[in-house]
C-alpha cells in the first residue's frame, strides 16, 4: 500500500506486511503507533481505505470538472447506452433508487442528460446524454485512460494492475451471481 504518487493525508496505516508504521509529524495520529491487528488481513478493510484514497485522488485530478468516480462511471454507462432508463441505470451501476435519481437530478441540474419519455410507455423515462454531456464525457475519457496508472504509482507493474483488475472483475462476477 505504499508508493503512491500523491500526498496522503490520512492516519497511520500498515505499510507491505501488515506491520503499523510510527506515525509521522503532521498526522492526524500524533507519534504513536496503530495496531490494526487482524483487520490486515480483511479485504473489506483494504477495500474501504483504497475506496477513500481512489475518490479524493480522482476529485482532486479532475479539477474544475467538479464530478465524482461513481458519477464518472454513470455518464459513461449513459453515453455508451443511450435509452436507458433509471432502473436500468440503477441495476447496471448496482446502485439503489434513490442516489441515483439524486445522481441524475444533478447531471439535468448541469445540463448533461435530458429525460425523454418512453415510446413506448408514457410513464417511463429514457436517459440520454445532451451535447455538453457528449463533451464532458469526452474530457472524462482523457482523464480515466491514464489515471489507474497514475494512482498506483509504483506500487504496482503494469501487469499487476491488469491482474487486480481481472481479480475484482473475477469476485464481483461471482458475487453478483
Amino acid at each position: 500500500m505504499t508508493g503512491r504518487s500523491f500526498s496522503r493525508r490520512d492516519t497511520a496505516r500498515p505499510p507491505r506486511g501488515g506491520q503499523p508504521r510510527e506515525a509521522k509529524r503532521g498526522d492526524a495520529v500524533d507519534a504513536v503507533q496503530v495496531d490494526f491487528g487482524p483487520l490486515n488481513q480483511y479485504l473489506g478493510f483494504y477495500l474501504r481505505r483504497l475506496h477513500e484514497d481512489y475518490r479524493r485522488h480522482f476529485v482532486a485530478h479532475s479539477g474544475d470538472l467538479d464530478i465524482q468516480p461513481r458519477e464518472v462511471g454513470a455518464l459513461f454507462v449513459i453515453g455508451l447506452n443511450p435509452g436507458l432508463t433509471p432502473s436500468q441505470l440503477s441495476v447496471a451501476l448496482a446502485m439503489d433508487g434513490a442516489p441515483i435519481t439524486t445522481m441524475l437530478n444533478l447531471f439535468d441540474r448541469r445540463g448533461l442528460i435530458e429525460r425523454r419519455v418512453s415510446s413506448m410507455d408514457g410513464r417511463s423515462r429514457r436517459i440520454h446524454l445532451t451535447a455538453e454531456g457528449r463533451k464532458m464525457l469526452k474530457h472524462l475519457r482523457k482523464l480515466v485512460d491514464d489515471f489507474d496508472r497514475q494512482f498506483t504509482g509504483e506500487a504496482l507493474t503494469d501487469a499487476e494492475l491488469a491482474q487486480l483488475i481481472g481479480l475484482l472483475s473475477k469476485l464481483l462476477a461471482v458475487v453478483d451471481e
